[in-house]
């Protein structure tokens, strides 16, 4: 007989959600908060509400994503995990973003850019702001999306030679606008 551990149901719900089994993986998450809640693991329970919270966002279901990163929010806090805490606010900018806010979306944006700093996740804290580049340049932002670019290809940890070609050539775009460097 195999026993069922919290890392076993997390383990599990992951490969339901890589599968595109969006319900499986749902009820299985959910199965793995009260698992982690019986070992009093609020770290767990962030995780947990944090993949719900994403799931619903891309079902499209804002009011129960918005709930379950609300309480992904709150383990985080009970377990003093900033850096989890970084992910769900970026995850709360995605979800802004699909429900139209971006003055919302830009906000957690940031909020998690400056937590992921914090912290020192230099490559997550760059993936968020190059979310927040790409949606101020789909509204017409160009001189904001390009000064958010730059700071991600800045604080990227490994960016390459075409990113390294990319931000020199931002950098120089930006002294054109008249940006101090």
């Amino acid at each position: 007989m195999n026993v069922m551990t919290p890392e076993s149901y997390k383990d599990e719900g992951l490969r339901l959600f890589q599968r595109g089994e969006y319900e499986e993986a749902l009820a299985t998450f959910s199965t793995a908060v009260s698992a982690y809640a019986a070992e009093d693991n609020p770290t767990g329970q962030a995780e947990m509400y944090n993949n719900i919270g994403v799931i619903h966002r891309l079902r499209g279901r804002h009011d129960e994503a918005l709930q379950a990163l609300n309480n992904a929010q709150a383990f985080c806090a009970a377990a003093g995990d900033d850096n989890r805490r970084a992910q769900v606010l970026g995850n709360m900018g995605d979800l802004y973003k699909d429900r139209g806010d971006q003055d919302q979306a830009a906000r957690y944006y940031s909020d998690a850019a400056a937590l992921f700093a914090q912290t020192g996740d230099r490559e997550k804290q760059s993936q968020v702001l190059r979310s927040l580049s790409l949606m101020r340049m789909r509204q017409g932002g160009w001189y904001e999306a390009m000064l958010r670019m730059k700071e991600s290809l800045t604080v990227k940890p490994h960016r390459g030679l075409f990113g390294s070609i990319f931000l020199a050539m931002l950098r120089f775009s930006l002294r054109l606008f008249g940006a101090v460097d």
